[in-house]
């Protein structure tokens, strides 16, 4: 027996093995239907698939056993329609609305406590509380630092134009002295 054949018997041995364990799924899938059906129960790919021990992808690979439980399934209310107990009614409605209106009753009544709450502190509240916030407080402890900064700033400035026009001054006399001694 050479390399070639016993690869291809262990080829034709894995293919049918595959062969066996895909009839054994599809019998036992077939036989969990069956038992749904005569036990009156639901039945769905979810049930069959738990009932028969098979992987989902299984009924993915045979199509023809997914089309074979939804069939079955035809017969019953489909799982995406709402039962009647999940359907809005006007009476579901009106009771939504109350609800509603209800918790919209309670918010107003907060504002207003807080509106009051905020008036008997006064007009000159709002800039009170500016004054105290930290965010406040910080930024304008930043525009001092800066102020200080530019005054500095300006101060090296100037002191550098007097520098310029001193070397300017000293540049002209010494173009006039060179061009001077050079005649």
């Amino acid at each position: 027996m050479t390399d070639v054949q016993s690869y291809e018997q262990r080829v034709s041995r894995l293919t049918d093995a595959r062969r066996k364990d895909t009839a054994t799924k599809r019998a036992a899938v077939l036989n969990a239907l069956t038992d749904l059906r005569r036990e009156d129960r639901r039945i769905s790919r979810r049930v069959v698939i738990a009932r028969a021990g098979v992987h989902r992808n299984f009924l993915q690979r045979h199509k023809d056993l997914a089309a074979l439980i939804d069939h079955a399934a035809g017969g019953q209310r489909p799982d995406n329609h709402p039962r009647p107990q999940d359907q809005v009614t006007a009476e579901s409605l009106r009771a939504d609305l109350a609800t509603a209106r209800h918790h919209n009753r309670d918010l107003q009544q907060k504002v207003q406590v807080l509106e009051r709450r905020l008036g008997a502190q006064g007009p000159s509240i709002g800039p009170a509380l500016l004054d105290q916030h930290p965010i406040v407080i910080d930024l304008r402890q930043r525009l001092a630092e800066v102020e200080l900064a530019i005054v500095e700033k300006d101060r090296t400035i100037a002191s550098l134009q007097e520098d310029i026009e001193v070397l300017r001054e000293t540049n002209r006399s010494l173009v006039r002295e060179y061009g001077l001694t050079r005649s």
